[in-house]
């Protein structure tokens, strides 16, 4: 059977996590860049102070930034497992429509439970599941071959 649907459903979640995967690199990229630099990290000090009234120090700051850090690398790893796991579900499409279609719910998983590319992987799980194979028909008189569309213009009248 053809399985295209879930094939480009599949291949779109995937494109998704790898955007996914360059937009949280860039944002951890541009946290850090911004965290280091001198005036920016007096900025944010002060601004604190004056909004909260508590005091926040430098390390804080550098704790903040680590914080942020480990987060990125997390959602990096799980969007990355993610893609491993939808791909591997698309090369298994063919073969075993069962086993891509719970290898689609564990990439639907990790791809973060409810965003767009889960989503998408959830759905072409549901149609590994729910569509069968084609079967043959059996011809009227109990005879195992298939029909054969007729020439005969008299019949279609």
């Amino acid at each position: 059977m053809n399985r295209t649907i879930e094939k480009v459903l599949a291949m779109i979640a995937s494109i998704l996590n790898v955007f996914g995967i360059a937009g949280t690199g860039v944002f951890m990229f541009s946290i850090d860049n911004l965290f280091k630099t001198e005036s920016l990290q007096q900025q944010i000090i002060e601004d604190v102070q004056q909004s909260t009234g508590t005091e926040l120090t430098l390390t804080d700051l550098q704790d903040l930034s680590q914080v942020f850090g480990s987060i990125g690398w997390f959602v990096i790893i799980v969007l990355i497992i993610s893609l491993i796991i939808g791909t591997a579900g698309m090369i298994k499409l063919h073969s075993d429509t069962k086993l891509a279609g719970i290898l689609f719910i564990g990439a639907g998983i990790f791809a973060c439970l409810i965003s767009v590319p889960s989503i998408l992987f959830y759905i072409a799980a549901i149609l590994c599941f729910t569509r069968k194979k084609a079967q043959p028909q059996e011809s009227p008189v109990g005879k195992k071959t298939p029909h054969q569309i007729s020439n005969n213009q008299e019949h279609i009248k």
